[in-house]
């Protein structure tokens, strides 16, 4: 019976983690949607300064745009405000940062830019941290039994260890594609 159990929990959190990810894709939609209405609203206000810039350069006295213009400029100023929050609030759903030297976005979780190799500052944790027991398997329980010894080992095609994915040489994380330093040590991957 407690097979089942396993299975209905099992399920029950795929579900709930398939929903969670569907309300996060759903408000980032929208986010995204008020960024681009607020963008065509900045882009209109251009066009309103232009149009009074022209006429008062008709009129020969520029001058006198500067009362129309300079409203105008503020609300501009007021609404990419709003579009930072937006974008802000874009990050803290899908737990990313941007990286102050290059402006790549990255994970939360990344300490080095993998563009640029800036150090971001740890973490700062609010809460206890959890306490987990790490299970380190023994020799007995990552041996793989074939005929041939070490076949694993060697890179065979049907072995999980042939995965050809570029990794750090420093500390063995995994790395972009377009990695030029690694996100958990620093280390430069073009050497």
């Amino acid at each position: 019976m407690s097979f089942f159990k396993k299975i209905t929990d099992s399920v029950s959190k795929g579900v709930t983690t398939a929903t969670e990810k569907a309300q996060q894709t759903v408000e980032i939609t929208k986010l995204n949607n008020q960024i681009s209405g607020k963008r065509k609203d900045i882009d209109k206000l251009y066009a309103a300064i232009g149009e009074v810039v022209y006429d008062a350069y008709l009129a020969n006295d520029v001058s006198v745009s500067e009362e129309q213009v300079k409203p105008k400029c503020e609300e501009i100023s007021a609404i990419r405000e709003e579009i930072a929050g937006l974008d802000a609030r874009i990050k803290e759903i899908r737990n990313e940062k941007d990286c102050p030297s290059c402006g790549k976005r990255v994970s939360d979780e990344t300490k080095f830019c993998p563009s640029c190799g800036h150090a971001f500052p740890p973490p700062v944790i609010d809460k206890e941290p959890i306490q987990v027991d790490l299970h380190v398997p023994d020799e007995s329980e990552t041996s793989v039994e074939t005929d041939e010894p070490n076949a694993a080992l060697e890179g065979d095609a049907e072995s999980p260890r042939a995965d050809q994915r570029q990794i750090c040489h420093s500390c063995g994380t995994p790395l972009y594609a377009d990695s030029h330093f690694c996100p958990a040590c620093g280390q430069s991957t073009r050497a």
